[in-house]
This record gives structure tokens, C-alpha cells and sequence, in this order.
């Protein structure tokens, strides 16, 4: 029961200007580092730096699912989001790319514990719609993509201490805006302790039903499920490496960061229509087949243009495509499941962030090697060809075999009708 002072719509919006803010700082150096950290060593120097931000993701996500209840109290998020922005802060001044790929995993640590108590306290605005949650939520994150691959685009590329300081100051307000809003939603949860407390022991009794059906665990979602989202996020990250790598090489006439901006100004203007498509039709499943399709259709691009800087901006713009189809349907099939099986929803968003992060761990590195591998086979297009075939593969998988496993997890789970 919402009470007359505390406004959802408000708390919800101070936590996606956060995390708009925070995301143009995160645009702002990563093509950046990337370039400059390729062209003082190599591409899998440059790739470990994502591939380190994304080992810490994957041990803050594994982390939090163990401690969820301690890694969701609003301190504990603020306190990881500025380990985030000092640790990023401190690789202006790092001289070794080991040290850079150090300095990225205690990044990536702060950001694994704090991204899941984000969609945690999003999904305690009891009222509001989750699917809209999500596409909101995905719009504040590419609206400050903008943001920042714009602002990479007039900040001299050498300047490094002033590029993390300005990362720096974006992770203090959203850190800021976070411990506004969840201190609201908190205050508000114990308000209403009766209400909730009701609740709760209907959840209990549920899942006491689920774990009678024969099976003492609770009911999880399928590894497939959670591999599927895995592999997706390996091929989407790829263009992070492959383009900031591929551009400078291939297409120095365009900015390194231009096919970034671009894509996310694609994502601000189709993410919520695509998104309400989806709740009308209430066939998420069909949404992930259509993201692994605009994978296969934009690493086909890159195979038959390898050299064209257009080829390069329409393949970026059709990965972002995949993503607004993919990203925010996921997290909704992710919440129904939760609300369904009576799970602790903050330790599945955990769970689904681990995956996510593993995904994006090992296809930062991979694209660094696949680049290497490419230039010295002498075979530009080796890498792009490589992953279309296997998004090709994943686009079939999508079709019928995940969404089966997923149903029929859910099919466990007892009727309270």
C-alpha cells in the first residue's frame, strides 16, 4: 500500500538520471582506453581490460547472490557504486596494462555487487510495470551512452586524468541519486511491514508446496536459460573490442566512438516502442530470437564490407537493434520466473548478472584474439565471419529449445489457484 508521501514514479526516475550519469562516464572511457591501451601494446592487452572489468562483475554477481541480503542494503550499493568510480579513477594514473587490467576488476567487483540492488529496489515500486521497468531502465543506460561517446568525441583521446576525473564525479551523483532513492523505497517497505509480512508467509507457504513436489531444492531457472543469456552478451560485447580496434586500422575517416553514439541514439528512439510491442504480445522469447538474428545480419555486414566506415555504422546500429530487443525482455522473463516461484528476486537478478558478466568477460577477451588472430591470418573479415555463423546457431536455439526448458521449469512450480 502506497503511502501519500512516497511517489514510485519519482524514486524511479532518481535512479535512472544515476544511472544515465554513471553510463556517459562509462562511454567516455571505454572506447578510449581501449584505443589508446591497443596502440601502445596490443588488442588482447586492450581486451583484458574489459575482460578484467567483467572477471570483477562475474565475482561481485556470485558474491552477491551468496550475501544477497547484505550486498542489497543501501549502503552496501552506494559503497560498491563509488569502489566503481575510485577504482576507474585511479587508471589515469597506471603506466602497465596489467595494472590497468587490475585496477578494471575492482571496477568490475563494484559494479557486479551494485547493478543487481539497482534492479532489486526497481522492482520493490510496487504499481508500476515491470517490462516498462526494464525499457526505462535501458533507455537511462543508452541516453548517457550518448551522452559520453559524444563527449569522446571532443575530449583529446591523451588527456586521461581528465577524462577519469569527469567518470569519477558521474559515479559520486549516481552514487548520490541511488541512496536517495533506496532509502525512500526502504522506509516505505517497513511502513507497510504488515501488509508485506502477509505476503510473505503466502510466499513461504509456496514455496513449501514447490519444494513438496518431490525435489528439495527450489525451483531454478535452466542452465540453458541463463548460458543462452551468456552467449549473447559474449557476441554483443564484441563490437566494444572489434570496432575500437578495427576503426583505427580499416576506417581511420570516422571517430573511433561514432558508430557508439549513433547506435545508442537508435536504442533511445525504438527501445520503449519495441518494449511495449513485446507486453502486448506477451511472446518475450520471440524478442531474444529477433536480438540473436540482428547479431548474425550485423557481423554479416562486417564479412561482405570490411573496409567501408558506413558498414561499420550500420552494423553498430543493428547490434543495438538486438539489444533493444534482448536486454529488457530477458530481465522481465527473469522477474516473472521470480515472482512465480516466490524466489529472492534480488539474488535471480544476481544470478542473471552473473552469467550476463561471464558472457561479457570472455567476449571481451575473445575479440581482442580474434582480432590478433584475423590480421595475422591476413584475413580481415576472420572474426566477424566466426560469430555470425554462431549466432546463426544460437538464433535457431532460441527458436524452440530454450523457450521449452524455460516453460517447463515454470510448469513445476504449484498453482496458488
Amino acid at each position: 500500500m502506497q503511502t501519500k508521501k512516497f511517489n514510485p514514479v519519482y524514486n524511479s526516475y532518481l535512479i535512472y538520471i544515476g544511472v544515465a550519469i554513471a553510463s556517459g562516464g562509462v562511454a567516455l572511457y571505454t572506447p578510449i582506453i581501449v584505443a589508446e591501451t591497443g596502440k601502445s601494446f596490443s588488442g588482447f592487452w586492450a581486451a583484458s581490460i574489459l575482460f578484467g572489468l567483467n572477471l570483477g562483475r562475474v565475482l561481485g554477481s556470485y558474491v552477491g547472490v551468496r550475501f544477497s541480503r547484505l550486498a542489497n542494503h543501501p549502503l552496501a550499493v552506494t559503497g560498491n557504486i563509488l569502489l566503481e568510480g575510485i577504482a576507474l579513477y585511479f587508471m589515469a594514473y597506471l603506466q602497465q596494462a596489467w595494472a590497468l587490467t587490475l585496477f578494471a576488476l575492482l571496477a568490475g567487483l563494484g559494479s557486479g555487487l551494485s547493478f543487481p540492488g539497482l534492479k532489486n529496489y526497481l522492482l520493490k515500486l510496487k504499481g508500476l510495470d515491470q517490462a516498462s521497468l526494464f525499457s526505462k531502465l535501458a533507455l537511462a543506460i543508452r541516453m548517457g551512452l550518448v551522452g559520453g561517446y559524444l563527449t569522446a568525441s571532443f575530449v583529446p583521446h591523451d588527456q586521461l586524468k581528465l577524462v577519469f576525473l569527469i567518470v569519477f564525479i558521474t559515479f559520486i551523483v549516481y552514487g548520490l541519486f541511488m541512496l536517495i532513492a533506496m532509502r525512500a523505497i526502504s522506509e516505505h517497505e517497513e511502513k507497510g511491514l504488515a501488509e508485506e509480512q502477509k505476503a510473505l508467509s503466502d510466499q513461504t507457504v509456496l514455496t513449501a508446496l514447490a519444494k513438496n513436489t518431490g525435489d528439495d531444492k527450489p525451483v531454478e531457472l535452466p542452465l540453458m536459460f541463463y548460458l543462452s543469456n551468456s552467449v549473447f552478451w559474449c557476441f554483443a560485447v564484441q563490437p566494444m573490442i572489434g570496432f575500437s580496434l578495427h576503426i583505427p586500422k580499416f576506417t581511420p575517416e570516422i571517430p573511433v566512438s561514432t558508430p557508439f553514439w549513433l547506435a545508442a541514439l537508435v536504442i533511445i528512439f525504438f527501445q520503449i516502442p519495441i518494449s511495449k510491442r513485446a507486453v502486448r504480445t506477451l511472446d518475450h522469447f520471440r524478442f531474444l530470437k529477433i536480438g540473436y538474428a540482428c547479431l548474425f545480419v550485423s557481423f554479416a555486414i562486417m564479412v561482405v564490407f570490411t573496409h567501408s566506415a558506413a558498414a561499420v555504422i550500420i552494423s553498430a546500429i543493428l547490434l543495438s537493434f538486438g539489444q533493444v530487443f534482448y536486454g529488457p525482455s530477458l530481465d522481465v522473463l527473469v522477474a516473472r520466473f521470480a515472482n512465480k516461484s516466490a524466489a529472492d528476486t534480488g539474488r535471480l537478478m544476481s544470478q542473471q548478472m552473473f552469467y550476463q558478466s561471464a558472457g561479457t568477460m570472455v567476449g571481451s577477451l575473445a575479440g581482442g584474439v580474434l582480432f590478433d588472430l584475423a590480421q595475422s591470418m591476413k584475413m580481415p573479415g576472420l572474426n566477424w565471419s566466426l560469430l555470425a555463423v554462431a549466432s546463426l546457431a544460437m538464433m535457431i536455439l532460441s527458436k524452440k529449445k530454450i523457450p521449452a526448458l524455460y516453460y517447463n521449469a515454470g510448469q513445476r512450480i504449484p498453482s496458488t489457484s
